[in-house]
C-alpha cells in the first residue's frame, strides 16, 4: 500500500474523489472556527460523514480539535478555573467509554441520525434560548462532563455540554474561554487514547488529517480576514442555518428519503420559533449586550 492510498476502519479503499471533498470540507472547519469563534467541528461533521464512515470522521475531526485546544489552553492558562476544568475532566472520562461504545458496535445510519439530530437541536437551542439562569454550582461540573466525554468520543461534539456549563455557572468571559479550552485538550487526548487503543483511529486517519493541513492552515487565514469584516452576529446566524440543513441532509442519507422531507420540517419549525419568540430573544440579547457595554 503506497502513502496515498487510504482505507477505512473496515478496510475498504477510499476513492481520491471522497479525499479530495474532505481536503476542502476541512478549509470550512478552520474557516468557521476562527471567523465565528466556534463551530468548525459541528459544521464540517455532518459534510464529512455524508463521504466518510463515521469511525474515520469522528476521529479526525478530534485529532484537528486537539492542536487548536492546545494553543488556545496555553494562550488562556492564567484565567483558566482549574477547579471547575479539573471536574469536567475527571467525569468526562467515565462518558469516554459510552461514546466509544456507541462508535464502535451501533450502525453507522443510526449513529448518524442521532448526530443530525443532535446537531439541528442545538442549532434551535443556541438560537433560541438566549441565556440561561444562573446556577453557580460546581457539582454541575460532574454530569455535564459526562455527557461531554460520551459525545466528544461519538460524535467529536463534547463543545455544546461544557458551554452550557460555562453559561449556567456565569463564569467570567477569560476565565469560560480558558476553561472549556482547557477541558477540550485533555478531554479531546483522552478520547484519542480510547480511539487507538479501540483500533478506531487508523493509520489512514493520521494520513488523512496530514493531507487537510494546507487548506486547514488557509482556512485559518481566510477566517481571520472575514472576520474583521462581517458581523459576528449576521455570521453566527449563518453558521447555525448551515448547521440545521447539514443535520437535516445527514438525516436523509441516514434513511434514504427526499431533501425535501428532511429540509422542510427542519425550516418550517425554525420559521415557526422565530415568528414565535424571535423578537423577544432579540430584545433579551439586545438588553444583555447593553448591560456588559455599561
Amino acid at each position: 500500500m503506497d502513502f496515498f492510498t487510504l482505507l477505512t476502519p473496515d478496510g475498504v479503499t477510499l476513492e481520491t474523489s471522497a479525499i479530495l471533498i474532505v481536503v476542502a470540507v476541512m478549509f470550512l472547519y478552520t474557516f468557521v472556527g476562527i471567523c465565528a469563534g466556534f463551530g468548525g467541528g459541528l459544521t464540517a461533521m455532518p459534510l464529512i460523514t455524508m463521504v466518510l464512515p463515521l469511525k474515520m470522521a469522528a476521529p479526525m475531526s478530534v485529532m484537528v480539535g486537539t492542536a487548536t485546544a492546545l494553543y488556545a489552553t496555553w494562550l488562556s492558562r492564567k484565567e483558566t478555573d482549574w477547579k471547575s476544568a479539573l471536574v469536567l475532566i475527571a467525569f468526562s472520562l467515565a462518558g469516554i467509554p459510552v461514546g466509544l461504545y456507541a462508535l464502535s458496535y451501533l450502525p453507522d445510519h443510526i449513529m448518524k441520525i442521532g448526530l443530525g439530530g443532535f446537531i439541528i437541536l442545538y442549532s434551535f437551542y443556541s438560537l433560541f434560548i438566549p441565556r440561561l439562569p444562573v446556577y453557580d454550582k460546581r457539582w454541575i461540573a460532574a454530569p455535564m462532563g459526562a455527557v461531554a466525554g460520551a459525545l466528544g468520543a461519538a460524535f467529536s461534539t463534547n463543545g455544546p455540554p461544557v458551554v452550557m456549563y460555562g453559561m449556567l455557572r456565569n463564569l467570567a468571559p477569560a476565565a469560560f474561554r480558558g476553561t472549556l479550552n482547557a477541558f477540550f485538550t485533555a478531554n479531546n487526548i483522552a478520547i484519542i487514547g480510547g480511539l487507538a487503543t479501540s483500533g478506531i483511529l487508523t493509520i489512514s486517519t493520521v494520513k488523512l488529517v496530514m493531507f487537510c493541513i494546507p487548506t486547514m492552515i488557509l482556512g485559518s487565514l481566510v477566517g481571520q480576514y472575514v472576520h474583521k469584516r462581517i458581523s459576528v452576529k449576521v455570521f453566527r446566524i449563518m453558521v447555525f442555518l448551515l448547521l440545521i440543513a447539514s443535520g437535516a441532509m445527514l438525516i436523509k442519507g441516514a434513511l434514504g428519503i427526499s431533501a425535501l422531507t428532511t429540509l422542510l420540517p427542519a425550516f418550517g419549525m425554525l420559521a415557526l420559533l422565530h415568528l414565535a419568540f424571535g423578537k423577544k430573544v432579540a430584545a433579551i440579547r439586545a438588553a444583555d449586550e447593553a448591560q456588559k457595554v455599561q
